[in-house]
């Protein structure tokens, strides 16, 4: 399967999705978190939601989302919330995994921001080790699940599912670049998880308005969740919480 995936139309997902939610053992919870790798062709869904999304708040194409993401589809891993009932798509996030390739979020630093990533990394006083980090490229929620229709629900089965693929693999870190308006309601709900790199400021980045390169060092966060939060940190970290609303991550 090429990286320009085939479009498919609701009828198509439906049956890729029924076949998810088949092989997944019918389960009893209406919404489950499942990872496809870039060359599956259960990514459709999550492409789905990504084209969808990002083509209604930034009006990035399919061919833009192509050419940004494309080189990095062989380290590229999507983790997909799957409706069970409905058999579609909810929400995904677009991994990007340690790679020759490198990871996109530092490595449009330089490009957009006009700073060297390593200059602003040791201005920040980080060193990750090699491997050590991962890269949320995108994020997308479809409409339909959006606000009160599942009470945020779909993002926080999203993140729980990153959560416990990071801390099972021993990832360190977590990279981002996120418009602004996002960033902020993250920060808010999830008790502030991302740091700014010293020197960056948000600056227009693939249509959005303002964006920003982030972090997260994944330790500092859960000790400080713990405290400030034990709710989300049962759910981020223990894996548990959600399990009558969705089908946790094998």
């Amino acid at each position: 399967m090429s990286a320009a995936a085939v479009a498919l139309d609701r009828e198509g997902l439906r049956e890729l999705g029924g076949r998810v939610v088949a092989a997944a053992g019918q389960p009893s919870a209406p919404f489950g978190v499942y990872t496809f790798a870039a060359d599956a062709p259960e990514s459709e869904l999550g492409r789905h939601v990504e084209r969808e999304v990002f083509y209604e708040f930034f009006n990035n194409t399919p061919e833009l989302l192509e050419a940004e993401y494309g080189p990095y589809e062989g380290s590229t891993l999507f983790v997909c919330l799957m409706d069970h009932r409905r058999r579609l798509p909810a929400g995904v996030i677009r991994l990007v995994l340690p790679s020759p390739a490198g990871l996109k979020s530092l490595g449009d630093v330089e490009p957009v921001w006009g700073r060297r990533i390593d200059d602003v990394l040791e201005r920040t006083n980080l060193r990750p080790e090699a491997g050590s980090a991962w890269d949320i490229a995108t994020l997308a929620v479809d409409s339909e699940y959006r606000g009160r229709a599942a009470d945020g629900l779909v993002s926080l089965g999203l993140y729980q599912g990153v959560a416990q693929l990071a801390l099972q693999c021993r990832v360190k870190w977590v990279v981002t670049v996120l418009d602004l308006v996002v960033l902020n309601l993250l920060q808010g709900v999830m008790a502030d998880p991302f740091e700014r790199f010293a020197g960056l400021e948000p600056l227009p980045y693939l249509d959005s308005p303002a964006s920003l390169p982030v972090y997260c060092d994944l330790d500092a966060y859960f000790a400080r969740l713990e405290t400030a939060d034990p709710s989300m940190y049962e759910i981020l970290f223990d894996g548990r919480g959600l399990e009558a609303a969705v089908r946790p991550l094998e």
